[in-house]
């Protein structure tokens, strides 16, 4: 397989972008998780402690038959079942969607059995409805996906007003309740109204407030991983992800490479144009690295390819998926494409700067090393170690050259940290 060719990639492992995006949503559903072990407890207690003050206080409860108690004790443990079912195995599955779907879908069926056997149209229990509102921005992706959970509890709770109004369904006998209610038309279509608006209006705040929140933390994010001059990832970053791929790779037994590149003679680029056309080298430079490097056509898509600060005029690039000899592909492709488009596109910079046209066109060079695993390391420090021996040897031998490290794999060093 010729990776030059490449700019999408599938494979049948995950990428560490999907795996983070596992984590994540794992992360969201243990909360919704506990959230509902204390929602289940506190309908627990609040279909006991009543029943425990009705009978000191002596109030007649012949009222509440056994189907009332039945029905949605059976419901509730049910929903404590499942959710207990799901605390211990909802890390099983690659796709966690579906069983979000199911949970809501069987949260809803709860919460309508709940109201029915509570009075209906008179039950105090709808605002239950708002809860799974809630709990579908927190686990779904979609902002549709919460609308749509929003739209099926205005159809169940409509449609159960209307069978317990036309008697197909019996409605059920509360106390302190005015049961005329229960077959007042009028009242049952305005009830429903204000439950589907008052949900529609959650979900909609719902959505908005957690895309507002998920920018923001795409927007901290960045600041925290990116290299602030070349909006490529920094150092930190770098260290980070490598260890994550390197994990990944050993885990699924797939190819991994690392490029280390350096800019040739940029101390004499500064030293003649100036530091801050220095500065915008870097910039177009990083550009040139990043039109080049592969991502996935997924949604959300992602970059596949990892590009690097790894410090001054030092870059790396994290390549998965790929050998060492695929590697010298790439990195012979991008070697050429930084000399002949860099240098032209920083006498178009020079000459904005300036207004005067240089004489001649900068000649930008890289010298890249290159180190794989298995093939050259199987830690993080070795690996780092192999490709920047590998890019020292391309820059002494005659720059502008890729070179692979030598056969014998260096040995580990001790760990050279992230900063």
């Amino acid at each position: 397989m010729d990776i030059s060719k490449l700019k999408y990639i599938s494979t049948d492992a995950p990428t560490t972008d999907d795996l983070e995006l596992l984590n994540e949503s794992r992360a969201r559903i243990a909360q919704v998780i506990r959230a509902r072990w204390i929602i289940l407890g506190i309908l627990a207690a609040y279909g006991v402690v009543p029943y425990i003050l009705f009978q000191h206080y002596s109030i007649d409860l012949s009222s509440v038959d056994a189907l009332q108690v039945v029905f949605p004790a059976l419901a509730w443990s049910a929903m404590a079942i499942y959710n207990a079912f799901f605390l211990y195995s909802y890390e099983w599955f690659a796709n966690i969607r579906p069983l979000n779907q199911i949970q809501l879908l069987l949260d809803l069926l709860f919460v309508t059995v709940v109201i029915h056997f509570s009075g209906g149209a008179v039950s105090w229990f709808w605002p239950m409805y708002l809860v799974i509102t809630l709990e579908s921005v927190m686990v779904m992706e979609k902002g549709s996906d919460t609308f749509a959970f929003a739209l099926g509890a205005s159809l169940a709770y409509g449609a159960l007003l209307q069978f317990e109004f036309y008697g197909i369904i019996p409605p059920v006998s509360m106390p302190f309740e005015n049961l005329s209610l229960q077959k007042t038309l009028p009242y049952a279509v305005t009830k429903w109204a204000w439950v589907t608006m008052t949900n529609m209006s959650v979900a909609a705040i719902g959505v908005y407030l957690m895309k507002a929140i998920r920018i923001r933390e795409e927007d901290l994010k960045k600041l925290v991983i990116m290299d602030s001059l070349t909006a490529l990832y920094n150092r930190a970053y770098f260290f980070y992800r490598l260890n994550s791929e390197l994990r990944r790779a050993k885990r699924y037994n797939r190819p991994l490479s690392l490029l280390i590149m350096d800019m040739d003679n940029f101390k004499q680029f500064n030293d003649r144009y100036g530091h801050l056309l220095g500065d915008r080298l870097l910039r177009v430079l990083s550009n040139t690295i990043r039109s080049n490097i592969r991502y996935s056509a997924g949604k959300p898509s992602y970059e596949l390819d990892i590009p690097c600060r790894y410090g001054g005029d030092e870059f790396a690039i994290i390549v998965p998926e790929t050998t060492s000899a695929q590697a010298a592909v790439v990195a012979d492709r991008l070697r050429k494409e930084i000399n002949v488009k860099c240098g032209h596109e920083m006498m178009a910079q020079f000459q904005d700067t300036t207004g005067s046209h240089p004489m001649e066109v900068p000649d930008v060079t890289v010298s890249i090393g290159i180190a794989s695993f298995p093939e050259h390391a199987s830690v993080t420090e070795a690996l780092v170690k192999a490709a920047d021996d590998a890019m020292y040897v391309a820059k002494r031998s005659e720059k502008d050259k890729g070179m692979i490290v030598p056969e014998a794999a260096p040995s580990p060093v001790p760990s050279m940290g992230a900063g």
